[in-house]
């Protein structure tokens, strides 16, 4: 099959975009012929996966905003390529860049989207696009403003495109209820991501170590953990913290913890490449993934599965759909002492940590990426038969 994805991002700087590299060449290996496309925001300097890009959305205040609602030069673009590929299917991503005009510029073939996080058309999730929601607070009032642009405006615009849609895949549960409404009579099927075996689980090698892997921005949670963990030095003095990843959050978190830094308790290893990230995993008791919003289905956590690592891990949109008490803990989001608790209850304890390990790696294996591109390959045909 001819296969036209469509991504905000070509460059594997999220779960998203990892998922898409994913597919391209495990689908490529299948003999399909793959194009992707992307905008070039945060290109420059990355390592690229997309095959064609549209210019990111620039200008003025008024000029985004305008961009945002019609994106004349994606749509422009992106149905030029769509003409010239002619494909049998396209998959839809991440679009929040492209705006409709993705939407729009490929109506004319059988359209599959993935409801990667929230969109400016998702009601029930809209919130967590914005800032000050993202941290767990109240909307500001430039927030709530952007709200009711994006509600009354904005989702509105979405709208008529969404219903041409022919099929609509969430990897979690949690996704697939809070858009319900969204997509209406569209078909609707829960897909969870899959995974490239790159490791099986590893013995745990101590047993007071917490890493944390992600971006390194407001809704992951990671002032929130670090502020448990300064609770959980008090019983386990001998704990440490492991934080990779990179973000706009990075430092001013770096700065709160430079303490913790200087007194070698916490280590921010930055962004690493997979494999590397993969090691880090292998290396710690506990994963923690205390994100403040509805987490949809993060490559993370399908990590620390492979790796057989139980995690603690937020209260909070897909993620109890990964952890539960037989190989981890969950906590309510934002609450630090609840965190703190729950990693004290793990670290030391030698026994717990290798059962629950034991019980994250056999759960690994419904994750798989062969059986995850079957489920898509189903998905492309039933798509393009209609």
């Amino acid at each position: 099959m001819r296969i036209l994805h469509i991504v905000n991002i070509g460059s594997e700087v999220g779960g998203a975009e990892k998922i898409v590299r994913l597919i391209t060449d495990g689908l490529g290996v299948r003999g399909h012929q793959l194009h992707v496309i992307a905008t070039d925001r945060m290109a420059e300097g990355r390592k690229t996966f997309a095959d064609e890009f549209v210019p990111a959305i620039s200008g003025n205040p008024a000029q985004r905003i305008a961009r945002h609602f019609w994106y004349q030069r994606a749509y422009r673009q992106v149905g030029q390529a769509a003409h010239a590929f002619q494909p049998d299917c396209v998959h839809l991503h991440t679009i929040g860049e492209f705006g409709p005009a993705a939407l729009a510029a490929t109506s004319a073939y059988p359209q599959v989207l993935t409801v990667q996080g929230p969109e400016e058309w998702t009601r029930s999730l809209l919130r967590w696009k914005l800032t000050s929601a993202a941290a767990g607070h109240r909307l500001s009032a430039a927030d709530a403003a952007r709200y009711t642009y994006y509600r009354f405006v904005q989702r509105p615009a979405y709208r008529p495109w969404l219903r041409r849609v022919d099929r609509v895949l969430t990897p979690s549960r949690y996704f697939a209820d809070a858009i319900r409404r969204d997509v209406g009579p569209l078909p609707l099927f829960v897909v969870p991501n899959g995974i490239e075996r790159k490791v099986f689980a590893q013995p745990v090698s101590e047993t007071e170590h917490v890493a944390f892997a992600g971006r390194l921005e407001q809704g992951k949670g990671v002032r929130v953990l670090l502020d448990a963990f300064r609770m959980l030095l008090l019983e386990h003095p001998r704990a440490r913290l492991t934080i990779v990843g990179d973000g706009p959050d990075r430092r001013r978190l770096e700065g709160s913890a430079a303490d913790l830094v200087a007194a070698r308790r916490v280590c921010f290893r930055g962004w690493l490449t997979e494999a590397e990230v993969i090691e880090c995993l292998g290396t710690a008791s506990v994963v923690a993934l205390p994100s403040l919003w509805p987490e949809n289905f993060p490559t993370v956590a399908l990590e620390a599965l492979q790796v057989g690592r139980p995690m603690v891990a937020s209260r909070a949109g897909g993620l109890p759909e990964l952890v539960d008490d037989d190989n981890g803990a969950l906590v309510p989001p934002g609450d630090a002492g609840e965190l703190a608790a729950a990693l004290g209850g793990l670290l030391g304890r030698r026994a717990v940590l290798e059962r629950m390990g034991a019980v994250s790696a056999s759960r690994a294996q419904r994750y798989g990426v062969e059986e995850f591109l079957d489920v898509l390959e189903h998905h492309y045909k039933q798509a393009a038969a209609t």
